[in-house]
């Protein structure tokens, strides 16, 4: 929920950084799209589209009413045991999975240039050449997507890189290798930062999105405070240097001392099923050195990167749940672990063989600063969870969810659940005043069990959801003992 005070707040300093040209200070504490703002309650009432896309239950933004459920993140568990899985390179960088194989984008370890590896299982990786055409500054960073928005095949993988000045910069490539610079190698923005630079293409918006790193003080050196802006551009290829700024973002709910507590080093945009999940790596009490000296056994607690996800629906208001309530995705490891101190994730999130994989650079040591020079072992580790299953809501004993009415376009639900020993999942329909149609009551509702990712929901006697198809309805989902991820209209 919105806190009026923090909104306020947020909006007052937004006005008057901006009247002193540094228009990049808008705080990401408020949700504005949570349920339980004034607006948000009466939109509860009008029918919402869902087609057939699935329908994450990350935000309210489907639901009309929740009680007895409680919003938890993810589990993840980490392949190998905990340990690396990669170790010729170091990230920044990029995973993708496509035609058959998992490609990887690796940064030479002191060496100038990027690597390119590919995998057919995800975790042994070979080297399959050097990324050439790229004019790196300072080769910091490396971000590569295959654009589903493209039609050239010369232009299907795009890279987004440290450009000369610290700047961003955009190539383009047929094979993920060779790449061809957008304007002429020079960079497409003003200056950015020395961590991602992440172009994607929204297709909700029918844009591309560029989110960089900036620093809104101390211009990279003591006194530094870090945030990131985001702009779109219709048609970069053709335009590479039309960039509109839509938002630019710092850590400040707490007022400008919380630079000292966290700032954001990079923020990249994965987007599934119309939400926006920012992958955020959080600089956690930069420059407190207060633990002590080089100590790579002991897992430290300041001057650390955590590895955290917020949601968004349209890019620009982000859910910060996961952040203030200290709950990073991929937790770091412990004492003498290779990621106990950094964690810092691939530019994206792969999906396949119903996981999603979550690559990430980890390194047994702080960031450090001036004054204290640290010395890391760095190498690449690999986190899974179940697909679509990063957010849930889950039921310690019962609970109940009443969605938004809908237009039912289909024939059949599908939900992503995990339900306890004892426990079940049963859903009622209801007309779109919140009735319930009588064949299909949570009471004849076939009860779901054990863990299913796309359990059918079925209810006895002659209730078939095809005979209501094209009303407007609404579902209410029962839940004891168990956790929702999602559920879907298919045909």
């Amino acid at each position: 929920m919105t806190d009026p005070v923090i909104e306020n707040s947020v909006r007052r300093r937004v006005a008057a950084v901006a009247a002193v040209r540094v228009a990049a200070v808008a705080a990401v504490a408020g949700c504005w799209w949570l349920l339980g703002s004034p607006g948000e309650l009466s939109a509860a009432k009008r029918p919402v589209v869902i087609g057939q896309r699935v329908q994450l239950l990350v935000d309210d933004h489907v639901i009309a009413s929740r009680k007895g459920l409680t919003r938890r993140l993810g589990r993840v568990t980490k392949a190998n045991g905990g340990k690396p899985i990669f170790r010729e390179g170091i990230f920044y960088g990029t995973v993708l999975y496509d035609q058959g194989r998992f490609k990887l984008w690796w940064r030479k370890r002191g060496k100038a240039g990027y690597g390119y590896s590919e995998s057919r299982d995800g975790i042994r990786f070979t080297k399959r050449g050097d990324v050439s055409g790229i004019n790196f500054a300072g080769d910091y960073t490396l971000t590569v997507m295959i654009d589903p928005h493209e039609t050239d095949p010369a232009h299907r993988y795009k890279a987004s890189y440290d450009a000369p000045g610290m700047a961003a910069g955009l190539a383009h490539s047929a094979d993920g290798i060779r790449f061809t610079t957008y304007n002429g190698g020079k960079p497409v923005t003003t200056r950015a930062a020395d961590t991602y630079n992440f172009l994607l293409w929204d297709g909700d918006a029918k844009t591309y999105r560029l989110f960089t790193r900036t620093d809104y003080a101390g211009a990279g050196g003591a006194g530094e405070w870090r945030g990131t802006r985001m702009m779109t551009n219709p048609d970069p290829k053709r335009h590479p240097t039309r960039w509109k700024t839509v938002r630019n973002w710092v850590f400040d709910r707490e007022g400008k001392a919380e630079r000292k507590r966290r700032q954001i080093y990079a923020v990249t945009d994965w987007m599934r099923h119309g939400v926006h999940f920012a992958i955020l790596s959080v600089y956690e009490w930069p420059g407190d050195f207060s633990e002590g000296g080089l100590d790579k056994h002991k897992r430290h607690e300041r001057d650390v990167m955590n590895y955290y996800i917020a949601t968004s629906r349209d890019a620009d208001s982000w859910d910060l749940s996961w952040v203030y309530s200290s709950q990073p995705l991929v937790p770091r490891g412990p004492d003498g672990a290779f990621d106990k101190d950094l964690i810092i994730p691939a530019s994206t999130i792969v999906t396949h063989a119903g996981k999603h994989w979550i690559y990430y650079g980890g390194a047994n040591e702080r960031h450090g600063g001036p004054g204290f020079v640290v010395q890391r072992d760095q190498a690449v580790g690999l986190a899974t969870i179940g697909e679509d299953r990063l957010v849930g809501l889950d039921a310690s004993s019962r609970g109940t969810l009443v969605t938004r009415p809908f237009r039912l376009d289909g024939s059949r639900l599908l939900v992503n659940t995990k339900v306890r020993q004892g426990g079940s999942v049963r859903v009622a329909v209801l007309d779109r005043n919140g009735k319930t149609l009588e064949q299909f009551s949570s009471d004849n509702s076939r009860p779901i069990t054990g863990d299913q990712a796309a359990a059918v929901v079925g209810w006895a006697g002659k209730a078939k959801l095809e005979s209501l198809a094209g009303e407007v309805v609404q579902l209410r989902f029962e839940v004891s003992r168990a956790s929702v991820y999602s559920f879907r209209i298919v045909k």
